[in-house]
């Protein structure tokens, strides 16, 4: 937990102008380079003129480009960290890092003539969380990226019938709950109280932002993923979830959880190489036999029986594991492939809306998995007033499809008439559908 203070090393008037000014004094030294002893050398000198105490520095050179990380301490437990590129012994970028300990504040990044690029700060909430990156750039209003938005209450709707539609768990990066066109899939309870789970903050709020590779770039999965989903045109309730990467023990939480909301399938575009990641997930997967998941195979372009992607790679009777193909069946370039694979599908060149409305064509087995849930639903509710659930969900999708060409890299195929034929039925009215 951090102090509700802001930025206090921001605010301090030498650090923006030290990092400007370190800048300066390493795009003279254009011999620094070559001569890799007087590194510290020019690290404890600059230190002294800006009230930061030199600390460490590390370097990496492959071919004509040198890599320096410099590190300054100072008072209030700051840290500045500090980036440079060489070409050829000549600066080309310089990017700066303020942090509390060990919690980052500020980022600021300069070109090879030490102007800066942009400046990246982090607004944090009283109890520690991250509420907002603010986004400064030369020339342009400054723009706001929302890792933990205020929550949002449904609007007032009038009395109708009970949702009948299947409950989709969807384990993901989060999703932009705040979009008028996925209210409508959305679970509140009697309090107003959004039906979801952030695992990486504890709350009930999972908005999509994932921070696994920098908290000053998120990045936005899971609200393409339902986006999706929503093209489908199925009706559906969604109860979202925000992985928990910190902590991949608690996603056998998640599943009990999602089981406890009467979950029929789950979504989940998610994977690694390392089988203790998962774990918990499988031996709860076995716990809950009444819920399909839908896994994605990955995009790293390998056969999975030669590198296992987890959970994609299982033994569970209730999960499917789906790649990416073209329309014609082909296996596209990049997907996952190999006999652990239970199902290609066209999930190529689609576009989807993620945070803020903001469009883009994606491609990928994260992509099938929603199509594969539109399926999976439409079959569901051909088998009413019978309800199939997990092994009997996963085997009525299976026999519903015919095998994969030889030589294909996966079992069965599903082409996009085949998904449009099965779903015509259960297509929601699209005249009352919400839009953004």
């Amino acid at each position: 937990m951090i102090a509700p203070i802001q930025n206090v090393a921001a605010d301090q008037p030498s650090n923006q102008h030290s990092f400007a000014q370190f800048c300066r004094d390493l795009q003279a030294k254009d011999d620094l380079t070559a001569n890799l002893e007087k590194i510290a050398e020019f690290a404890t000198k600059f230190a002294t003129k800006t009230q930061w105490r030199f600390d460490r520095h590390q370097l990496g050179q492959r071919g004509p480009v040198t890599r320096l990380q410099f590190i300054f301490k100072s008072g209030h437990k700051m840290t500045a960290k500090l980036w440079a590129v060489f070409m050829s012994g000549k600066l080309r970028t310089l990017r700066g890092e303020i942090l509390e300990g060990e919690t980052p504040l500020s980022l600021s990044v300069f070109t090879r003539d030490c102007m800066v690029i942009e400046k990246r700060q982090i607004t944090y909430l009283d109890d520690g969380r991250m509420q907002y990156v603010t986004i400064k750039r030369h020339g342009k209003p400054a723009d706001k990226i929302w890792i933990n938005p205020p929550p949002m209450r449904p609007k007032a709707s009038s009395k109708s019938k009970p949702n009948q539609h299947l409950r989709i768990g969807h384990i993901d990066s989060g999703i932009d709950y705040r979009r008028p066109a996925f209210q409508q899939y959305l679970i509140y309870d009697q309090s107003g109280v959004l039906v979801a789970r952030d695992m990486w903050d504890g709350d009930n709020q999972p908005f999509d932002a994932s921070l696994g590779r920098s908290p000053f770039y998120p990045q936005n999965h899971g609200s393409y993923v339902v986006d999706i989903l929503h093209q489908s045109g199925v009706g559906f309730q969604l109860l979202p979830v925000r992985y928990p990467r910190p902590d991949m023990a608690l996603m056998g939480d998640v599943v009990d959880w999602l089981a406890a909301q009467n979950a029929s399938i789950v979504m989940m575009p998610l994977g690694s190489q390392s089988p203790d990641d998962w774990t918990y997930f499988f031996a709860a997967a076995e716990r809950h036999p009444e819920i399909l998941f839908i896994i994605s195979a990955g995009n790293n372009g390998v056969d999975l029986g030669e590198l296992p992607i987890y959970p994609a790679v299982n033994a569970l009777d209730n999960a499917i594991t789906v790649t990416s193909t073209m329309l014609d069946g082909r296996l596209a370039d990049g997907s996952n492939f190999g006999k652990a694979v239970d199902i290609g599908l066209p999930a190529e060149n689609l576009l989807t809306i993620g945070v803020n409305a903001h469009q883009r064509m994606m491609s990928g087995s994260s992509f099938a998995v929603p199509k594969l849930t539109a399926y999976a639903i439409c079959i569901s509710n051909a088998a009413r007033p019978n309800r199939l659930t997990g092994k009997a969900l996963a085997k009525a999708v299976k026999t519903s499809l015919l095998p994969a060409a030889s030589g294909a890299g996966y079992g069965l195929f599903l082409s996009d008439s085949k998904l449009d034929t099965t779903c015509k039925p259960y297509r929601q009215d699209t005249k009352t559908k919400v839009k953004d």
